[in-house]
């Protein structure tokens, strides 16, 4: 997954704050749009990949500032009563922010270091949500709000307590089941995706041509785990059980089905490259998302098959080389 350690960067450090400022100003405002949040830690990542650790950790107290301005300015509309609302709101990036720096400043595999994040940032975040969102309080105001809403649109006239029952607590068991696979996507993409960007504008810089195969490999020790994973989540279902036991199955199982299929659309692509033919590889792949959308019947084959195919290469080994 990690870009080859050996790239440097050859930037001057008189000018690195015309990287780590906008970088970091960059980060921050992602955040703040909402709809782009998802990406706000890969500008971080750029410049811990492009420059080093000391513009690393300057452009996350840059991003944590523009964060912390923000919702200066939505809490002075709101009222000083709502502190604990703001410090709350920060935690979250803080949290984001600390990981992807420790991540950066530890010496290890890259998979050792997002997984080892992944499971943090996803205890951490299943602990407040369920402190917080998942209290009955919390569940019941919720729903009342949703009630209020619908009734005075007059979309329909629905009770509380059905809401509740119905859609709000289904809609917090499917979150606290996906912390694990939404963690691991947000750090290891990040990671990936900041890595990749830095290094292709370091090789720019030197005029060397860009490395643009498209690798992605799971380390062979993920292997037990992840099986014991699915066995486990098989006992959750089997066994209707709830609880924290359900819980962490259900997350290694789709994370370790993330990455599986991750495996297997990469071996596809690989597949498509021997023969020279990425572009219908690309279009086949546009026209399965779309496929996937409409029918529910190829969701569930592509959930199958694409891990199946991943896993597989543990055994039949299709690349001649590892790397992710």
């Amino acid at each position: 997954m990690e870009v080859s350690q050996s790239i440097k960067s050859e930037s001057s450090s008189k000018y690195s704050w015309r990287v780590f400022i906008p970088f970091g100003l960059l980060s921050g405002f992602l955040y703040a749009s909402g709809f782009l949040a998802f990406a706000f830690l890969i500008p971080i990542q750029y410049v811990f990949r492009k420059e080093n650790k000391r513009e690393g950790l300057l452009s996350i107290l840059v991003s944590l500032s523009i964060v912390a301005a923000i919702s200066t300015i939505e809490l002075s509309r709101m009222g000083w009563k709502e502190l604990p609302i703001f410090l709350q709101t920060l935690l979250l990036p803080a949290l984001l922010l600390a990981t992807i720096g420790a991540m950066n400043l530890l010496k290890s595999d890259a998979w050792v270091k997002i997984i080892a994040a992944t499971i943090v940032v996803s205890v951490l975040f299943a602990y407040l949500f369920s402190i917080s969102i998942g209290t009955p309080e919390a569940r019941r105001s919720i729903a009342d709000m949703i009630a209020q809403l619908l009734n005075s649109s007059g979309i329909q006239d629905l009770d509380a307590s059905a809401i509740e029952q119905n859609y709000v607590i289904p809609a917090i068991s499917i979150i606290m089941r996906s912390f694990g696979v939404a963690s691991w996507l947000l750090l290891a993409g990040s990671w990936h995706i900041g890595n990749s960007l830095a290094s292709a504008r370091i090789w720019k810089q030197k005029g060397e041509a860009k490395k643009n195969a498209f690798v992605f490999s799971v380390p062979s020790w993920l292997l037990w785990p992840s099986i014991l994973g699915w066995l486990a989540l098989i006992c959750v279902l089997y066994g209707n059980e709830r609880g924290v036991f359900a819980i962490i199955a259900w997350n290694v199982s789709l994370a370790a089905a993330c990455w599986y299929a991750l495996q297997g659309f990469s071996l596809i692509s690989y597949f498509f490259r021997l023969r020279n033919m990425q572009r219908l590889a690309g279009l086949l792949l546009i026209l399965l998302m779309i496929l996937m959308f409409y029918e529910a019947k190829i969701r569930i084959a592509a959930a199958i098959l694409a891990p199946m195919l991943g896993v597989s290469e543990v055994w039949l080994q299709y690349r001649m080389h590892k790397g992710a």
